[in-house]
């Protein structure tokens, strides 16, 4: 974390934007300077909120990062404001794109910034976030670089039901109990499908950082469908669900590569044969094997 990415922070147009960042990277990186960071720090700070400005795709993107989860925040305007950490395939111009566990809205800004749309037609976002408190922070964060999502207070899975979810820090929350977590929330969990609805989209942007579900949300969506989609997403418990991943994707024709492997936990993206024409940068993967590439 943090002073290896310290060229990348500085690279993002803002230089005021990237002192606050490399606080926040000191900060988290080394200990015995923490107090001095945060000392440094609170100077900028507004309402608990300390507000970044970062180029993105040419485009000036502006988002907040609170005080009360200043690590689980900073981590994700890292790797969605500073680096694109799914790897994103900017020929691919999506009508819908869906932003399964939306944390704070970062996804969708990189997406709203860097993926124009065909025709005069405006990208369409959909977020799926469960806890109240990043749902509030979502719509902030949107409404500042004025972007419009429908915002669902749900998660996803392979089948209509309510279950426990745990909260932690911003991006910590998740279905597992094990861990220790400041409280509980019922959410309700819907389809993939239910979230795309009945609109006419013909290409489909779909994000799923989504704490585990990955297999059982993609299992029951993937063989209905036929339209150009490109998946990209955090792959939880690597070692038991890739192989899963691989037959699935397989067994349906799709291209998945799998990469950026630490502590059981994997990036991936995918592509349905519709979308495979229109992703230069995944064209060359073999739809019968996944690679284990760093990023």
């Amino acid at each position: 974390m943090g002073f290896p990415n310290v060229r990348r922070i500085l690279k993002i147009g803002a230089p005021l934007s990237s002192y606050k960042l490399l606080l926040m990277a000191a900060r988290f990186s080394r200990p015995k300077y923490s107090s001095l960071c945060l000392a440094l720090l609170l100077p900028f700070v507004r309402d608990g909120e300390v507000s970044v400005c970062y180029q993105c795709c040419g485009r000036l993107m502006r988002a907040f990062i609170r005080m009360s989860d200043l690590q689980s925040d900073y981590m994700s305007v890292l790797e969605l404001g500073v680096i694109d950490v799914y790897h994103l395939d900017h020929g691919f111009h999506p009508d819908l794109v869906i932003d399964g566990g939306g944390n704070i809205g970062m996804f969708t800004l990189r997406a709203a910034a860097c993926l124009t749309p065909q025709g005069d037609s405006p990208i369409r976002f959909v977020v799926c976030e469960p806890v109240p408190t990043n749902i509030k922070q979502i719509r902030k964060n949107l409404e500042i670089n004025r972007i419009e999502a429908n915002i669902l207070p749900v998660c996803l899975g392979g089948a209509h039901r309510t279950i426990p979810f745990y909260c932690r820090e911003a991006n910590q929350s998740s279905f597992d109990s094990s861990k220790p977590y400041t409280s509980q929330i019922e959410v309700p969990v819907i389809p993939l499908q239910d979230a795309l609805g009945s609109n006419s989209a013909e290409r489909i942007l779909i994000k799923l950082d989504i704490e585990g579900m990955e297999v059982e949300t993609l299992s029951a969506y993937i063989p209905q469908e036929k339209r150009a989609v490109y998946i990209v997403g955090e792959l939880h418990e690597f070692s038991v669900n890739a192989p899963l991943m691989e037959e699935l994707f397989q067994r349906n024709g799709w291209t998945l590569e799998i990469f950026g492997i630490a502590d059981d936990l994997a990036t991936f993206r995918a592509c349905s044969p519709a979308a495979l024409p229109l992703l230069k940068s995944i064209s060359k993967v073999q739809a019968r094997s996944y690679v284990t590439a760093a990023i």
